[in-house]
């Protein structure tokens, strides 16, 4: 079942969980299923789809796209070397933050998604993703103080910079549906081990628990801080980094993009691209997107936990502890959709 309706768009037996030759498709069951609101349905119109079908037997599209999510994002600095080497063998590296104090820095993000409505279903999805370039070791990407990191690092949605894009070294999901998706579809590296997740989107603090079975992957809590007046602090810590150009264009688009590189092995195994596209609907409301910085009564904590993949070699937890992350910034997206194609033919490798 693969139909367009005009209140809730792709209908995908993937999206609704439903196996070939099983009933329950009809309207009349949805309930929460899609959830509603279904947002930014007539931005994502614009976005050419493709049937596919999954090894379970669902039918699919091979475009990731969700109707409804939110996400918390940790930004932060990491030791260059050990990022250096997690990355060898990958055909990318890291980008350097050049700090006044004279460190030079990887910068890496965890992505805590609530996806609520998507081509496979609702599902909880924590991502570890790594600022790179694909035009050799040690590009400087930003130069900034230690006051101004919390804006300085968010340079890579505001245009054209030394980074190439976000390489995805690690995903962590709680749905069996959504790693066979993403692995399948478009070489997401979810590691096959489904976890035990809670995500919890308070209204004033957001609280995130992975584990497998008691083994703790990662743990913490985060204060939202945005409040009254956040907007303008907002905006005052991204014009010291960022020109008014650029600061203002990003607010009157309803969407913006993030290049995605996915892991070599990944792709080989299943025999799909390495570059995507991930486009982003915020909206236009000046709040859509918002951050802060971090502060010493948030909480992130890596546990040891690891188990193979079976394929690539991707403990995203572990290289957290390895390179010692140093969250730096929180942004918040309330509400989103989204949607990642293959990059163009003759981007990327």
């Amino acid at each position: 079942m693969l139909e367009e309706h005009p209140r809730f768009g792709r209908i995908t037996r993937s999206r609704l969980g439903f196996r070939q030759g099983e009933s329950g498709g009809d309207l009349a069951r949805w309930g929460a299923k899609p959830a509603e609101p279904v947002c930014g349905l007539k931005w994502l119109e614009q976005f050419k789809t493709e049937p596919a079908q999954l090894s379970n037997g669902l039918a699919t599209d091979r475009q990731w796209y969700a109707f409804n999510f939110s996400s918390l994002l940790i930004k932060g600095f990491c030791a260059l070397e050990p990022v250096e080497a997690a990355l060898a063998e990958e055909g990318v590296h890291p980008v350097v933050a050049e700090i006044s104090d004279g460190r030079r820095l990887a910068m890496a993000t965890l992505w805590f998604n609530l996806i609520k409505d998507s081509v496979c279903g609702a599902y909880h999805e924590i991502i570890l993703s790594i600022d790179v370039s694909r035009s050799g070791p040690g590009r400087v990407a930003i130069r900034t103080t230690p006051a101004l990191a919390p804006w300085a690092v968010q340079y890579a949605s505001f245009g054209t910079s030394a980074c190439d894009g976000q390489f995805l070294h690690s995903l962590w999901i709680n749905s069996p549906l959504s790693i066979t998706w993403g692995r399948e579809m478009q070489a997401f590296p979810k590691h096959p081990v489904p976890v035990t997740s809670e995500l919890a989107d308070e209204p004033g603090r957001f609280r995130f628990d992975l584990r497998w079975e008691n083994d703790v992957i990662l743990w913490g809590s985060v204060v939202k801080r945005f409040g009254a007046g956040g907007l303008m602090r907002q905006s005052l810590g991204l014009l010291r980094t960022q020109s008014w150009g650029r600061v203002a264009r990003f607010l009157m688009a309803p969407s913006f993009d993030v290049p995605i590189i996915m892991p070599a092995k990944t792709a080989a195994q299943y025999g799909v691209p390495r570059d995507y596209t991930g486009h982003l609907w915020k909206g236009r409301a000046p709040t859509a997107v918002q951050v802060w910085p971090w502060r010493e009564n948030d909480r992130l904590d890596a546990g040891p936990a690891e188990k193979a993949t079976g394929c690539e070699a991707h403990n995203g937890n572990r290289l957290l502890r390895d390179a010692d992350f140093l969250p730096v910034a929180v942004t918040c997206l309330p509400q989103a959709a989204a949607l990642v194609e293959s990059a163009p033919a003759g981007q990327g490798r």
